[in-house]
């Protein structure tokens, strides 16, 4: 009997489905992404555009836009028009926080980064308090001229202090420790690192922030007003559950540290308001000798109130660098208004955040403020330099 052959085409059935199901796919990555390109190539008008090349005058306008917004002037508030001699011509009023001599230098320092030469500077007006007149030009064939001339600020010019102190927190540091955190920790400029307990990175940031020479803070979990809808995360201290209890958070939280310096608290702003959970902290901060920040995060917190009553000094942090939502130009304003309030003062605390436009302003700005003479400090620094003048004003 002669064997029967096999029906080959169910092969040749199964092979064609094959090449169907691994060339569709092929097709279709193939065709998102021509409509990717055709997208990048056409405008909502239908018509074909080009990558925008700006001419040499835009890109000096530009810069100079960039470099009177660092200063914390307003978009809005910038003049720009073609001068009688033809050049390029800005206005603006230098920042009331600033006094004149300050931010003539920060410009000149901007000017000099950026490889622009400074042809003339002249004042006029009071003395003391003058309008600023410049002459920037930018090299190129032919070279670019620009002026820009800078009103006065209203009011009393800040007072002026030498070695200002800044102390800057960074908060929330513990989720992770991606290229942001690593880049805050890696910044030529002594921190003070604010890690959440009990996170997944929360011991390699201690242990990247103590090589560095950085400070180590808990940054303490404390129920805010508007909980649950914002939540402060595992382990957090909630209003009206007694010192007792207060007291047995810290020490679980307090364990998962090699050692620290101080701590401050994450939101809080109904827990901080709370006298006998407030007082437990501070009990607790006192007997280790830890150093406590009152962030500040409500009006009425009493954290910073009641901290000399047990020893510790009423620190507050004077503003946050980085509010939600503000962008490099905001977060810009805000670090001069802190190192304005330090000339003041002699010193200033504030707290930012890992995000990336908070390390970008600190990477741009910490060597121009550094020239100016401030001294940037972790916290235990700040304390043992003005530790008597900060006890005898509270």
């Amino acid at each position: 009997m002669t064997p029967r052959k096999k029906n080959k085409a169910p092969i040749r059935h199964r092979r064609r489905w094959f090449w169907l199901l691994l060339l569709v796919p092929l097709a279709v990555v193939g065709g998102v992404l021509l409509l990717q390109r055709d997208l990048l190539e056409w405008n909502g008008n239908g018509l074909p555009s080009r990558p925008v090349q700006l001419t040499p005058e835009e890109e000096l306008n530009g810069l100079l836009l960039r470099a009177v917004r660092e200063l914390g002037v307003s978009p809005s508030s910038i003049r720009h028009q073609r001068g009688e001699d033809g050049l390029a011509f800005y206005r603006f009023r230098c920042p009331r926080r600033l006094h004149p001599v300050n931010a003539n230098r920060w410009l000149s320092r901007i000017f000099e980064d950026e490889g622009l030469a400074v042809l003339d500077c002249r004042e006029a007006g009071r003395p003391g308090r003058p309008d600023l007149f410049y002459l920037v030009e930018r090299d190129g064939n032919p070279p670019l001229r620009a002026r820009l001339r800078m009103d006065a600020p209203t009011g009393d010019p800040p007072l002026f202090q030498d070695q200002p102190l800044l102390a800057i927190v960074i908060d929330d540091f513990g989720n992770n420790y991606g290229p942001v955190a690593k880049g805050l920790l890696e910044l030529p400029m002594a921190l003070t690192a604010s890690i959440l307990p009990d996170q997944r990175r929360s011991k390699r940031v201690e242990k990247e922030a103590r090589k560095r020479g950085h400070a180590v803070f808990m940054h303490l979990p404390m129920e805010p007003l508007d909980w649950p809808e914002s939540n402060p995360g595992p382990g957090a201290i909630f209003a009206g559950i007694g010192a007792d209890s207060t007291r047995v958070l810290l020490d679980q939280h307090a364990a998962g540290y090699r050692r620290l310096d101080g701590l401050n608290n994450h939101m809080g702003s109904r827990a901080s308001q709370d006298t006998d959970v407030v007082n437990a902290i501070l009990d607790w901060s006192a007997e280790r000798d830890l150093l406590v920040l009152d962030s500040w995060t409500h009006h009425k917190s009493k954290i910073s109130l009641l901290a000399g009553a047990h020893g510790r000094p009423p620190l507050r942090a004077d503003l946050f660098l980085d509010g939600e939502g503000e962008d490099e130009a905001a977060i810009a304003e805000n670090l001069l208004e802190l190192s304005e309030l330090a000339r003041e003062r002699g010193w200033a605390i504030g707290i930012g955040h890992p995000r990336r436009e908070t390390l970008e302003i600190l990477k741009r700005m910490q060597p121009r403020l550094t020239d100016y003479g401030f001294r940037f400090v972790t916290l235990p620094a700040l304390v043992e330099e003005i530790f008597p003048s900060a006890m005898s004003e509270e």
